[in-house]
């Protein structure tokens, strides 16, 4: 019969709790494997919030972007964005002389990354923030706003009715720790009776600024009229006054040559200018008491002196 060696020799006699730090060791290794092979580590984007859960329950604060660590199967990252979201809504109201408008307002935001966490266990979405918070109270703050204000003044007053309806949705969502960027008002849009009524009216406005215009036009081309006439009729009056003073002057100075004349021409300078204008024939016959030609009664005086 061969010689079996003593097996039990061969191995080294366990320690007191020796297997038990083995299972241990396995296990710690095991779970280490386990946790590697869950991927615990969670990068969080630029432009987003990490909200950290335990078992479901959010965690107060936020995790910011870079690298974090998860416990598998106990801890669950979710990133929400504070990136700019717009949110729009089609909303109908009324003036306050009681006509209806349309308008759409579209809503610039972003979430605060300190209340990420907030938002997530609120909200979870922008889609659900949207439909319980930014719609209600766009809807409100337009009301309210437009029902302060006539038609007309709707157009005429547009920035500071777009200014009151950007201030109230500001406040209506501070409580949601939403920074609003912008709020954008689109053209009022009225029923189509007022609006019919609105082109009448300013169509018959322009009317009245033409008729206003045509009847300006009149008057001024009236005046001119007048002007122009006043100046014909005071041109012709000075022409008058003028031929008047100048025929009176020509008179005047034809009168005192004429009497500077007659008194110059003396009955011997007469005589004298007859003789040169004689040519020496004597008339043929005489009737009886002729004086001579250039003799007469005043020659024959001097003749008999």
């Amino acid at each position: 019969m061969a010689f079996l060696p003593n097996v039990e020799r061969l191995v080294p006699p366990r320690q007191p709790g020796q297997s038990k730090l083995i299972i241990a060791g396995a296990l710690a290794l095991a779970i280490i494997v386990l946790l590697f092979l869950a991927n615990p580590f969670v990068q969080v984007e630029s432009g987003y919030a990490g909200v950290l859960s335990n078992f479901g329950s959010v965690a107060a604060t936020p995790l910011y972007p870079g690298l974090h660590i998860a416990i598998p199967f106990y801890q669950t990252i979710n990133q929400v964005s504070v990136q700019p979201q717009t949110v729009s809504s089609d909303e109908t109201g009324s003036t306050h002389d009681l006509q209806l408008i349309d308008t759409s307002i579209a809503v610039t935001f972003h979430v605060d990354p300190d209340a990420a966490p907030d938002f997530y266990r609120d909200f979870r979405d922008f889609d659900t923030l949207g439909e319980r918070v930014i719609a209600p109270a766009v809807s409100n703050d337009v009301k309210a706003v437009t029902a302060n204000y006539n038609a007309e003044e709707l157009v005429t007053k547009r920035d500071i009715v777009d200014a009151q309806i950007k201030q109230l949705i500001i406040a209506s969502l501070a409580p949601y720790h939403l920074t609003v960027e912008a709020v954008n008002v689109s053209n009022f849009a009225f029923s189509p009776a007022y609006t019919q009524a609105i082109e009448q009216k300013q169509v018959a406005q322009q009317q009245a600024l033409q008729a206003q215009y045509t009847l300006q036009q009149t008057e001024i081309t009236a005046q001119q009229q007048v002007v122009q006439a006043k100046a014909q009729a005071d041109a012709a009056v000075e022409t008058a006054t003028g031929q008047a003073n100048a025929l009176l002057l020509t008179s005047q100075a034809q009168s005192k040559a004429n009497l500077l004349i007659a008194q110059s021409l003396t009955p011997a300078l007469l005589q004298q200018k007859a003789l040169d204008r004689w040519n020496g024939t004597l008339p043929a016959y005489l009737s009886p008491g002729t004086p001579m030609p250039f003799i007469g009664d005043a020659a024959i005086a001097g003749g008999g002196k």
